[in-house]
């Protein structure tokens, strides 16, 4: 008798530790995946060179509040946001859409590989500034990006403002969201470097293209470019 209460009891513990793990697998968090706006990818702009070398300074970019943080954050409709904890940021927000201007404006602008221009010692510096107003991802519908952003070249007080809003179409899917916001920041690095591509290689006096998006200019006959397709 007492064998088989023995035998029932080791069992039920069975039971109950199998039960248990169970439990736990189902209570665990499904693993993060992580993004990035990285842009090592896109096609280069090719054979183009400017004269004298010159360095890009992005200054470190300015996002809302609201996105300041690893995690996506999705909009639902117009007056409510979600925040995705296992969908993040590989790096802050604010330094993956830095990177990715810097990159994308160099392509364009021609010039060398940022890192080495840097230690030129006829290095002229163009410092560039970004404010993001808005950074929605809206899943199966767009990606918007609402960036203003000045050029100003060193030893010159005068800067040109532009502002550029991008609003990218996107497939279902996070992954497509992601690209959304690649291909939105890419044309804006585009942008910047077409102006940083005119500063370097003619006088300040000379003009852009008429811009198809707002822009102020201070002291400056530079417009701003337009958005490249």
């Amino acid at each position: 008798m007492k064998l088989i209460q023995s035998r029932a009891r080791r069992a039920i513990a069975r039971i109950a530790t199998v039960m248990g793990l169970a439990a736990l697998s189902a209570c665990a968090s499904p693993p993060a995946r992580f993004y990035t706006l990285g842009t090592d990818s896109e096609p280069t702009r090719a054979n183009v060179t400017v004269s004298p070398a010159f360095r890009i300074d992005m200054r470190p970019v300015k996002v809302p509040v609201s996105v300041a943080r690893s995690q996506f954050v999705v909009h639902v409709d117009a007056a409510r946001v979600r925040i995705l904890e296992n969908e993040r940021w590989a790096s802050p927000l604010a330094d993956e859409i830095r990177n990715a201007l810097l990159a994308a404006a160099t392509r364009q602008a021609g010039g060398p590989d940022t890192d080495q221009s840097g230690h030129a010692e006829d290095a002229r510096t163009y410092q560039v500034s970004v404010d993001v107003q808005r950074f929605e991802s809206w899943p199966g519908s767009h990606a918007l990006l609402d960036v203003t952003w000045s050029v100003r070249k060193s030893n010159d007080s005068r800067t040109l403002t532009c502002r550029s809003i991008v609003s990218q179409p996107v497939s279902a899917g996070y992954d497509a969201l992601v690209n959304g916001h690649r291909v939105a920041v890419r044309r804006i690095g585009t942008q910047i470097g077409e102006v940083v591509r005119e500063f370097s290689a003619a006088p300040f006096e000379s003009a852009v293209a008429p811009a198809r998006i707002p822009a102020s200019t201070r002291s400056s006959a530079l417009l701003c470019p337009a958005l490249a397709g």
